[in-house]
Formats: C-alpha cells, sequence, structure tokens
C-alpha cells in the first residue's frame, strides 16, 4: 500500500533514482491508499548526477511528474489464493505530454501482473517477467 508521503523507487533508467508520493490519482479515494496499477504524483528525491545525466535523461531533484505504481512491499491476495507480495515500492516515471508511455526504454525488474492491461501493453513488453 502507498500513502501519500511515501518513499517510491524508480525501476526504469529515466534517470531518477527515488521519488515522494505527493498524491495518489488511482487507488482507494476514500484512504488515498495505492496498490498496483495506480497512478501517483510525486516528486523527485533523488536523480542522477549532472555529469552523468544525458540529453533524454534530463530529470533533475524536485520536479513533479506521474508514475505508475509497478510493485509494492504489501502482500496482496489473488482471487485463486495465493499471496504475492514484491520486494519493495517500486514505480514507473510517465511522460507528460502521454501519461501512458514511459519516460524511459527499459526496466530493471519484475512488475506485477495487475499492471497488465490494454492502456499500458508498452510497459508490460518492456518487462523482463511479471510477478
Amino acid at each position: 500500500m502507498i500513502f501519500k508521503e511515501s518513499i517510491l523507487r524508480v525501476l526504469d533508467n529515466s534517470g531518477a533514482k527515488r521519488v515522494l508520493c505527493i498524491r495518489v490519482l488511482r487507488g482507494n479515494p476514500a484512504h488515498g491508499v495505492g496498490f498496483p496499477g495506480a497512478r501517483c504524483v510525486t516528486t523527485i528525491k533523488y536523480a542522477v548526477p549532472k555529469k552523468f545525466r544525458t540529453k533524454k535523461k534530463n530529470l533533475r531533484k524536485g520536479e513533479i511528474h506521474k508514475v505508475l505504481l509497478i510493485s509494492s512491499r504489501r502482500t496482496r491476495m489473488r482471487k485463486v489464493g495465493h499471496r504475492v507480495g514484491g520486494i519493495g515500492n517500486y514505480v514507473i516515471m510517465l511522460r507528460r505530454e502521454n501519461p501512458i508511455l514511459p519516460f524511459a526504454n527499459r526496466l530493471r525488474g519484475p512488475i506485477f501482473r495487475g499492471v497488465r492491461t490494454d492502456v499500458y501493453s508498452k510497459i508490460t513488453m518492456m518487462a523482463a517477467n511479471l510477478i
């Protein structure tokens, strides 16, 4: 579960390393809780240093972006009775002009099956494997 003020790790190669959740957009609106597949508004807390940054990876500390929650540490119960949990709270940075496309072109780990929808088909193709 992701709440406001949660620190999240970035799973792609966009240049950001850690982000802080400002607001959960698609989750439980009554409690402001996000699960894998939810979108959040975040601010970048740690990014790649300037000397290692390329023109495409121009994300800087303090910028506000939308992200897609890919994995959470909290275990979830599937309909068949299995409990599935991730290693950590991971997100993928989304583009500003088209928020269903990822900012980067590579992922560094697995994603939850709950994220696998028609809307996020590009992210599903980039994933190494699904949990």
